[in-house]
């Protein structure tokens, strides 16, 4: 019997391997941005001038912490489990999270420096 193989060639479990080492990376990294988003919206409500009282910016960095919060769940969910396509689904799910919480973050932070500026 032939192992189930990938798009990208590897195996499966070859496949888990790879992305659980990229997960236990990716864990630290996403409890550092959650954190980061706290104490942005601290920094807002204290030191925010009147042009970002009018902005959603804050809302949108609350969302983004939340988003990395989930992602930091979800990482742990898929550490966890024993079965690999649960493991190889959560992994994915993950990825797309972190990259749109990500990318809603650069926003935001160009939002706030044109505002500033």
């Amino acid at each position: 019997m032939s192992e189930v193989t990938a798009t990208d060639g590897l195996t499966l479990a070859a496949r888990v391997a790879r992305d659980r080492d990229v997960l236990l990376r990716l864990l630290s990294v996403t409890a550092s941005l959650a954190g980061l988003c706290i104490a942005a919206l601290g920094f807002l409500e204290v030191g925010g001038g009147a042009a970002l009282d009018r902005s959603y910016a804050d809302e949108l960095i609350a969302i983004d912490a939340l988003l990395f919060v989930s992602c930091v769940y979800l990482i742990l969910w898929a550490l966890r489990t024993t079965s690999p396509e649960k493991a190889a689904k959560l992994s994915r799910v993950v990825n797309v999270v972190f990259l749109f919480a990500l990318t809603s973050l650069l926003l935001a932070a160009a939002y706030i420096i044109y505002v500033i500026l």
